[in-house]
């Protein structure tokens, strides 16, 4: 317990929040010494039981979501126990499906329920996003555990990480294709044989979304237009410890632009050409302050709209007519969908100084225009507008490079695991 924490939580939670933290951290780690020792000396794996867990406070969603809709929707289970692991186990009392169960895992004071720990032990097959929370540590003999991941990109590890000499605690890894075998058996410390080429159960939402795209932005933002951009920068300023992003110093939170009159001439090119800007927050951002306020043509999507809207993120992705990114893992995605990608650029030199990259030459693998400024951005959506696609040819060579292509991503994993 430091000050700095203290402070964080206390901000974040209030005074009573705080104190409930702490003591739920002292729970949580009785919990997991006294259930899953004696889980794992007494108990025994069952066959016909899998745990899905993803990030804290983002419950049943990306690929174990992707993944466990899979499973329920072609009858697995009818044979199979899943059992979900959740922050906000109220949002799913009324969701009643056979031989499915939500438990109580990392709240937001970071509590998790005895019985994760019991199902996160006892289960044939533990299938998570991000991190396993140790919820599985003292695991059983015979279980599988499945790392899902939630993207390959361009970015190389934290410094925190990359001084970390612990080996990959899974059995397989989901990666999208050739290139990120080298690159994630590297990170995690694990031979090649570990990672499934398989690509990420989300993609089956991009390829195959449930709506159109008239029907999602009409649902979402009460729009119609003649075209769509989605905006997914990834995270400069974080809470997260030892990550050097947070040293990176932008005149505006969305890197490129430099300030909101920059912006304003944006929406003003876009109100002329009948395209909406998208711009969706990484989850890890924080100081953000940008409002859509006064802009005709630009919206803000946020986790929490998403969710009550009920449409999927990778669902918005895959009826958007391109995007722009920068290093994240979502670029690599939008590849399978073989429309015009923009790279922002504007703290490259910065962040390949800070954080660094996976590749010696990462523009070798972003097969898009590089964007560096709000010019720049407008030249983009002018070629988007216009039907204007130069890198057609370099996206198709790279789509070899970094994807394993497939009709259905879930039913390709199903096949292999169960």
């Amino acid at each position: 317990m430091t000050k700095d924490a203290v402070k964080k939580y206390t901000k974040q939670l209030g005074i009573g929040g705080m104190i409930l933290h702490y003591i739920s951290r002292f729970l949580t780690k009785a919990e997991m010494q006294i259930i899953g020792k004696m889980t794992r000396r007494f108990g025994k794996v069952k066959k016909n039981r899998m745990v899905f867990k993803n990030r804290e406070m983002m419950d049943y969603t990306d690929n174990p979501g992707a993944f466990s809709q899979y499973l329920i929707d072609n009858g697995y289970n009818k044979e199979y126990e899943i059992i979900w692991l959740v922050s906000q186990k109220k949002k799913f009392r009324n969701k009643k499906i056979k031989n499915v169960k939500f438990v109580t895992a990392e709240n937001k004071y970071g509590w998790s329920s005895p019985l994760a720990y019991y199902y996160g032990a006892t289960a044939s097959f533990f299938f998570y996003s991000h991190n396993s929370a140790e919820l599985n540590r003292y695991r059983c003999e015979g279980q599988t555990v499945v790392n899902l991941w939630h993207g390959c990109g361009y970015k190389d590890a934290e410094q925190a990480r990359k001084n970390q000499n612990s080996r990959a605690d899974f059995d397989y890894a989901l990666v999208p294709g050739p290139v990120f075998v080298k690159t994630k058996s590297r990170l995690w410390n694990c031979a090649p044989g570990h990672l499934l080429m398989m690509g990420y159960p989300r993609y089956d939402w991009m390829l195959h979304p449930s709506m159109n795209q008239e029907e999602i932005l009409e649902r979402l933002f009460g729009w119609k237009g003649r075209k769509a951009v989605i905006w997914m920068p990834t995270f400069r300023k974080s809470e997260l410890g030892g990550c050097a992003e947070n040293e990176i110093e932008l005149p505006c939170q969305l890197p490129g632009i430099r300030d909101e009159e920059e912006l304003k001439q944006i929406d003003a090119y876009l109100r002329r050409e009948q395209i909406l800007l998208i711009i969706k927050k990484h989850p890890l951002q924080t100081g953000w302050d940008q409002e859509e306020q006064g802009f005709t043509n630009i919206r803000y999507v946020s986790e929490d709209l998403l969710d009550r809207k009920e449409v999927r993120l990778y669902e918005l992705i895959g009826v958007c007519d391109g995007l722009l990114s920068d290093y994240s893992s979502v670029a690599v995605d939008y590849l399978l969908l073989n429309r015009p990608l923009g790279y922002v650029l504007a703290d490259y030199e910065i962040y390949k100084e800070k954080r660094g990259f996976v590749f010696d030459d990462p523009l070798e693998y972003m097969p898009g225009e590089k964007i560096y400024n709000a010019e720049d951005m407008i030249k983009y959506l002018k070629h988007l507008s216009e039907g204007t696609d130069t890198y057609m040819q370099e996206r198709a060579q790279m789509l070899l490079q970094m994807h394993n292509k497939t009709e259905s991503y879930c039913k390709r994993l199903a096949e292999y695991l169960l």
